[in-house]
């Protein structure tokens, strides 16, 4: 008699929200096997020693009744990599679901960022999922993928540019991907800020005029995100945003794919976006745009002011 009923793959599982979505199946489905994907084997182990005190195992090491979490280090964004994670999948009990949660943000001016930042940026927050998606999706292996993009794919602005272009570029892929496979589950969350490692680190180099944009939000708990996901999702919602000012980008942004979201309220989201795209975002986007020039301007003269002493 097999132990496990059903498998959950989290990425990016050794930190941050990707930890907490694992710690809450272990906790909450006793008849599921947890798989936590990253890249560190230590930061694995160690976020594995945070889910439980009983056995944990490489997933090299899988077989039924051993142990019910696992664990095992891969750099998704090397697509060979992934590829050959395959049979390790395959001999897994059925995959119920699969949160793609690998990914992070450093936020500063394009200039300053050096080209392998910019890869980095691409590998972790678009390969690192677009490959995963294509193993699991092209054998079957699936019924049901999370997507995590971001509130900043509705609204791009500076400082986020080694970020926010593959979090649209996922935002994209999504609504491709449900048009070729429509008997699978896809659901894209769009979260806002939360307090995790990663939004610590971002701040650190995040650029003035992208806190004034930003505005001051204070970020949600890790656990209080993952709970509002684990919500919506349960709730049958497909697209979905972690606090209101997302609701309202999503708003926003609504066009030619709205056919495609599965979002709370998506029919007042329509009615919102339509007043908002007339009367409200041309008058805030020449805001932006002058408070935008008025720091470009300031940094020119601090930056001709240093060249000249």
């Amino acid at each position: 008699t097999q132990m496990f009923d059903h498998t959950i793959v989290v990425t990016g599982g050794s930190q941050g929200l990707g930890l907490e979505l694992a710690k809450y199946h272990y906790n909450n489905n006793t008849k599921t096997c947890i798989v936590i994907l990253s890249r560190s084997e230590s930061k694995l182990i160690n976020a594995a020693s945070k889910i439980t005190n009983d056995k944990f195992l490489s997933l090299k090491e899988f077989h039924q009744n051993s142990s019910r979490l696992y664990y095992h280090p891969i750099d998704l964004s090397n697509g060979s990599d992934v590829e050959n994670l395959l049979p390790l999948l395959a001999n897994l009990p059925p995959i119920q679901r699969t949160y793609l949660t690998a990914g992070g943000a450093s936020v500063k001016l394009f200039k300053d960022y050096s080209i392998n930042e910019l890869q980095q940026g691409i590998n972790m927050n678009y390969s690192s999922s677009l490959f995963l998606s294509h193993v699991l999706l092209k054998n079957h292996l699936c019924k049901h993928l999370v997507y995590f993009s971001s509130e900043v794919s509705f609204f791009p602005f500076i400082g986020y540019s080694s970020y926010t272009p593959s979090k649209t570029s996922l935002k994209s892929l999504v609504n491709i991907l449900r048009q070729e496979f429509p008997d699978c589950r896809l659901t894209n969350v769009f979260p806002g800020n939360f307090a995790s490692e990663g939004y610590i680190e971002e701040n650190l180099t995040k650029p003035e005029i992208t806190k004034d944009i930003e505005g001051s939000s204070k970020p949600i708990s890790v656990e209080k995100c993952r709970e509002i996901i684990i919500n919506d999702i349960n709730r049958g919602y497909d697209d979905i945003t972690t606090d209101f000012i997302g609701w309202v980008l999503m708003a926003c942004d609504m066009g030619l794919n709205k056919n495609w979201n599965y979002s709370k309220f998506w029919f007042l989201q329509l009615i919102l976006g339509v007043v908002a795209n007339l009367f409200i975002i041309p008058i805030y986007m020449i805001i932006l745009k002058y408070d935008i020039n008025k720091y470009l301007r300031k940094n020119a003269k601090l930056t001709d002011k240093d060249k000249a002493q």
